[in-house]
């Protein structure tokens, strides 16, 4: 288990340290706001995209999703919880109204990809209850990747307008079907028909060079997002804007406490009643993704609508940095509990 605590640690520190460097560039007016302005337009319709046809081309063949289906309704539900939990905690905890579409958001949407793959692989290689299974750490990515299939497009077809601050009405067409919702469902298309798919990923593919661009353009995405996080911190709230301490402990609670909670009870649940594989590490992966601090992708939509960056930033700044040990506490849970599952 010092493994596992050790990796969680050195995940979320990584991130942490990432963000450090953000912080510096905005004092020093290296990242200031007309120049994060350009990044987020960069983001939006280029990188990101990439990332996401690549992702979920190269994941979502039919078979997967008909097997792991409750993974796609594991990512519904979560968002919805999400919700639903955070309107409560925020109306108990009496907080300024306009925190209000931030801290749902900051609570609905995990950090999906970007943390659970790098603790899965560490803890398919050093977990005793994995050590006799080879192909653990690809079944650990293809589980993420099956998730992601309905959390990316929920991402932006909800969470990205929600952080607008307007009502569906006032919407335009192009904050609803931004480029990343459309990439989502292009990187669905391609996954779902083996003709299409044969013509981008694997051996031989005529368009694999298309794939490997996209692949390296997608990865700097990483950086970038956490850099543009550090940069509004740096950024003093909005005159009129209060952020008080119970905003930070509520946002950490709902994320990072209760949504483990319903994370374990979903995996309880699909174990229980044979919704899923026999596969421990199926569960692990439903769990983990609900235990993940906010998504880093929120601060791009709050960069894009020129709205609410600086709060988001300190919502995600808070949450990541009490990660560190609630992260680390959950996962050593979590394995306790699907290593006696399998007994």
């Amino acid at each position: 288990m010092k493994e596992i605590a050790l990796c969680s640690i050195l995940s979320i520190l990584k991130l942490v340290l990432v963000v450090l460097v953000g912080v510096w560039l905005g004092r020093k007016e290296i990242l200031n706001k007309p120049t994060r302005q350009h990044f987020s337009k960069i983001l939006m319709p280029v990188m990101l995209p990439c990332l996401l046809i690549v992702s979920l081309g190269r994941n979502a063949q039919i078979h997967n999703i008909e097997q792991w289906w409750m993974l796609i309704v594991a990512a519904g539900l979560f968002v919805i919880c999400g919700f639903l939990i955070s309107e409560l905690v925020f109306r108990l905890l009496r907080l300024p109204k306009h925190l209000l579409r931030n801290f749902c958001t900051a609570t609905a949407f995990g950090n999906s990809s970007y943390l659970p793959l790098p603790l899965m692989m560490t803890i398919t290689a050093t977990a005793p209850i994995f050590l006799d299974d080879e192909t653990a750490g690809e079944r650990s990515f293809a589980y993420i990747s099956v998730y992601l299939l309905c959390h990316s497009p929920l991402l932006w077809l909800i969470g990205f307008p929600h952080l607008s601050g307007k009502s569906i009405r006032e919407l335009k067409w192009s904050q609803i079907v931004s480029p990343p919702l459309v990439a989502s469902f292009i990187g669905l298309l391609v996954g779902s028909f083996p003709l299409l798919n044969r013509l981008f990923f694997g051996i031989g593919a005529p368009l694999a060079i298309v794939i490997d661009t996209m692949e390296m353009i997608g990865r700097a995405i990483f950086p970038l997002a956490l850099m543009l996080l550090g940069a509004n911190l740096s950024e003093k709230l909005p005159e009129g804007d209060t952020m008080p301490w119970r905003s930070y402990v509520g946002v950490t609670v709902c994320r990072l406490i209760l949504m483990p909670a319903i994370g374990f009870a979903v995996a309880w649940l699909t174990w229980r009643y044979g919704l899923g594989p026999k596969d421990p590490l199926f569960y692990l992966v439903i769990m983990t993704e609900a235990a993940v601090p906010a998504a880093t992708n929120l601060i791009v939509m709050t960069q894009v609508h020129h709205k609410g960056e600086a709060s988001m930033a300190r919502f995600l700044l808070c949450q990541y940095c009490m990660a560190v040990p609630l992260l680390t506490i959950t996962m050593t849970l979590f394995l306790y509990v699907v290593a006696g599952w399998t007994k």
